[in-house]
Parts: structure tokens; sequence; C-alpha cells
């Protein structure tokens, strides 16, 4: 299992993954009118009011977006677990593929309203929390071509038997 190198990428997306729980920032505005910070985190929404170089929390908007990160790892763990049967291994893989896909894409159309809903006087930015998402979505489709690849492999050896 260790050799193979969907191992890696499969690895690393979880690892990618699991720093979305350390509160990393998604999205970020800062409205200079009112001289408020809105962070946008998977755990939900954070406002600061700035005042004296000082940041004061303001208000608290929870968002469970943290159990499709929870989701997302166990299932590339379980991906990653299944090496013995690669028709199993290859449809996980597929569909940790095409969710991520969908999460990346929700998360650009959910960004674009957010920046369009946002105060004038704002300046809005992404996070590093943006583009790691991002990064796990090519990691997830070298591991699920890592595991094709070793499926067309085993389909050839069965067919020299």
């Amino acid at each position: 299992m260790l050799q193979r190198i969907q191992t890696l990428y499969f690895a690393l997306s979880i690892a990618l993954w699991g720093t979305f729980f350390t509160g990393v920032s998604l999205l970020s505005f800062e409205n200079t009118s009112s001289k408020t910070v809105e962070n946008v985190s998977v755990f939900g929404r954070k406002i600061f009011q700035m005042a004296d170089g000082k940041e004061t929390l303001l208000k608290v908007e929870n968002q469970p977006i943290f159990i499709l990160c929870g989701l997302m790892i166990v299932l590339l763990f379980l991906t990653l677990m299944r090496y013995k049967s690669p028709r199993k291994q290859l449809g996980l893989a597929r569909f940790t593929l095409l969710l991520n896909t969908f999460l990346v894409f929700a998360l650009v159309v959910w960004s674009t309203y957010l920046f369009s809903n946002a105060p004038k006087g704002s300046s809005n930015s992404v996070g590093l929390g943006y583009y790691l998402l991002c990064v796990t979505l090519p990691l997830s489709y070298f591991g699920y071509r890592g595991v094709l690849r070793d499926k067309m492999l085993l389909d050839s050896v069965d067919r020299l038997r």
C-alpha cells in the first residue's frame, strides 16, 4: 500500500482537508466605513469590530460546513484503505473526486454570491483555505488516476494468466 503513488496523493489530500479544522479562513471582507472585518471559515462567520487597533468580536454565525470536511476525510481514508479490492477502491476514488469537484464548485459559487452581496465600501479577499481547497482537487484526481492504473495493471496480469 505505501509504495503506491495514490497513497501519497490521498494522504496529502487528507492532510489538506484536515487543515480546515484549524479554523483557517476561506474568505474575508473588510469594511472600511464601519471598520468591521468578517472572516468566513468552515465553522461559520465571525464579524469583528476594529477600534484603536483592537479586534472585538461582534457576531458569530455558525455554519456546519465542517461536517462536509469530516465526510471528505473519512471517504478519502476509506478509499486509501480499500487497496485489496481495486474495483471498490476505484468506485470510492471516483465518488470522492466527484464530491470534491462539487464542493470546490459550490465554494466558488458561494464566494461569488458573498462577494456580490458585500457592502460597497468593503474590500474582499480569499483566504488560504480557499487555495487549499482548490489544491485538493488535483490531488484527488491524481489519486484516482493512480487507482485506475493499478486496476488496469491487475486486469492485464489476469489476462496473461
